[in-house]
């Protein structure tokens, strides 16, 4: 569909006023209003409800203004991609991650990504976790792997899965000294309570996971004296390699931890508590089929950690002769373990 002078409408909407957007225009207010009543004129509804102050979008409106910052997003793409394309320079895939997602999730996945697309060069903006929702709402990268922003203004995602959240321990420590419980099948850890004198890692209190476990916490009356903040999960789980205390970690994180040997693993809430992984991206923005792929490379990954309850989506492979592939062959091809929960019900080891 082609509409004269879009950027009239989308300076109307932005200024939430004919006369402002006028101004900013270098227009006279009645030409604007001749074009704002002709536009709605030419698509047969009302854009602007002219009853409030400041104009506010109908829901035409809201689906036209979206149209439209779609539209321009793409003609901003295809003259980047073309500039690309003239100047011979490799195209580019940005992704957002923390620092310490990105030593994980990378060594994994880009080998078979560089299959697919050996042409494109990725460029990996490593951040703390709050800062890449900004990173995605100005288009600074394609998308970031995140948790879910609370604010979504001006982002979409992609649920990729609710990731168990386990405590971490050393194994001789005393509260958890002569118990059984690896990473692929960690026992509930019961009361938290019995933390609460215990040295914590824990992230800065405005993220994410924090806000979960702090959340926790009070549910269960868990008044934690001995916190240790960090922005870093290595620097955590090396301090409870050393038996420093005890942390929280997201499970697929946990794969590549070094002193496996020294560690246990626990289940903590009752169901055990989750945090929503997500693929997130500038609302109405482009996604290249690069980017789709490297989205969906990571959909199968996190695959082998799911417990049923997200990856709704379809996984879409570039090459033809990767569709069939079911979950486990796909992991089985790769190399990548599939690890299962015991299919026994599981009770407290501390609830004696």
């Amino acid at each position: 569909m082609f509409v004269k002078n879009p950027e009239y409408f989308l300076a109307i909407v932005k200024e939430r006023s004919i006369s402002k957007a006028a101004d900013r225009l270098y227009l006279s207010q009645p030409y604007l209003s001749q074009y704002l009543a002709k536009l709605e004129s030419n698509l047969g509804v009302t854009l602007l409800d002219r009853s409030h102050t400041p104009l506010r979008l109908t829901p035409a409106g809201e689906l036209f203004y979206a149209y439209l910052e779609r539209q321009d997003y793409l003609d901003r793409q295809l003259e980047s991609d073309l500039r690309t394309l003239q100047s011979q320079k490799p195209p580019q895939l940005h992704i957002g991650v923390s620092t310490w997602r990105g030593s994980i999730l990378l060594p994994d996945i880009l080998p078979r990504f560089v299959q697919f697309y050996p042409e494109v060069q990725v460029v990996l903006h490593e951040a703390p976790v709050p800062q890449l929702g900004d990173l995605a709402a100005s288009s600074v990268t394609d998308f970031c792997l995140m948790h879910i922003p609370s604010d979504l203004t001006d982002l979409s995602y992609e649920l990729v899965m609710h990731e168990r959240i386990l405590l971490i321990a050393h194994r001789d420590h005393p509260l958890v000294r002569g118990l059984e419980s690896p990473c692929d099948a960690p026992l509930p850890f019961g009361d938290l309570r019995r933390l609460e004198k215990e040295r914590l890692m824990m992230l800065p209190e405005d993220w994410r996971l924090s806000k979960l476990l702090y959340n926790m916490f009070s549910v269960q009356s868990v008044e934690p004296v001995n916190i240790l903040t960090t922005t870093n999960n290595t620097t955590a789980i090396n301090l409870v390699a050393e038996n420093m205390g005890f942390t929280f970690l997201q499970e697929s994180g946990i794969r590549r931890t070094p002193y496996m040997d020294r560690l246990s693993f626990f289940t903590v809430g009752e169901p055990p508590l989750t945090c929503p992984m997500a693929l997130v991206y500038k609302k109405n923005g482009f996604l290249s089929p690069a980017a789709r792929t490297f989205m969906n490379l990571i959909k199968d990954y996190y695959r082998q950690f799911d417990r049923g309850s997200a990856l709704t989506a379809p996984s879409h492979k570039k090459c033809p002769e990767t569709e069939s592939i079911s979950v486990s062959g796909y992991f089985n091809l790769h190399k990548w373990p599939i690890t299962s929960e015991a299919t026994q019900p599981q009770s407290s080891a501390f609830a004696r």
